[in-house]
């Protein structure tokens, strides 16, 4: 018997090993049979510790949010709310099955809703409205999201991940006929994802500030 096979299952390393599935293999080809292999179990033992495929979805996305990491909540609300937000998008573009799974998924997690009160209770310190609040959550969440997803998605920018080829016949094909396009063809090529997701973020967190009582 290996030390692996010695080690004693349970939730957590189920979701650790489902994580680590989905990164490899796409969150598509997930099952119950197909973890348990890389368990070393049969896939009714998963029933032990877990409801089922279900469970182990949401328990994925509750990792996800519990790798933000808690909101440093002694610190100004704006540099607060940018480090989560920063996080967030790192996390989210690092599981390239994380927006699509977060979409699809009905409920929220605890570890979501842990991180969504913490950001507007500091809103609701600073005196902003409930409303405010509600609003600046979903613009900042929205922000993260999206840019999330094109990184994981676009053919454009830097990084092994994305298509420079396809990018760069897509521009010789486009850009002679879009002038507007062709001017900033040489920035889609070289541009960070970085860059221009903290060029928006910061956009947002200047407008919810104005929005200050």
């Amino acid at each position: 018997m290996t030390a692996t096979e010695r080690q004693p299952l349970t939730k957590e390393r189920i979701i650790t090993a489902a994580v680590a599935f989905a990164d490899e293999h796409g969150i598509e080809a997930l099952s119950m049979r197909k973890l348990g292999s890389e368990l070393g179990v049969e896939a009714m033992s998963l029933y032990n510790h877990v409801d089922g495929k279900d469970d182990i979805l949401d328990s994925m996305v509750d990792f996800l949010f519990a790798s933000i990491g808690p909101v440093d909540t002694d610190s100004d609300w704006v540099e607060t709310t940018r480090a989560a937000a920063l996080a967030a998008k790192r996390v989210f573009a690092s599981h390239p099955w994380s927006v699509q799974l977060i979409s699809s998924r009905e409920g929220l997690s605890e570890a979501s809703f842990a991180l969504m009160d913490a950001l507007m209770g500091r809103l609701l310190d600073e005196g902003y409205s409930p409303k405010l609040a509600h609003h600046a959550w979903h613009a900042i969440a929205s922000h993260v999201m999206g840019y999330a997803f094109q990184e994981i998605y676009s053919v454009f920018g830097k990084g092994e991940d994305h298509d420079h080829d396809r990018a760069e016949r897509m521009l010789a094909e486009f850009a002679p006929k879009y002038p507007a396009l062709a001017k900033i063809a040489p920035h889609l090529m070289e541009c960070s994802h970085d860059e221009e997701f903290e060029f928006g973020l910061d956009l947002i967190l200047t407008g919810i500030a104005a929005q200050k009582p």
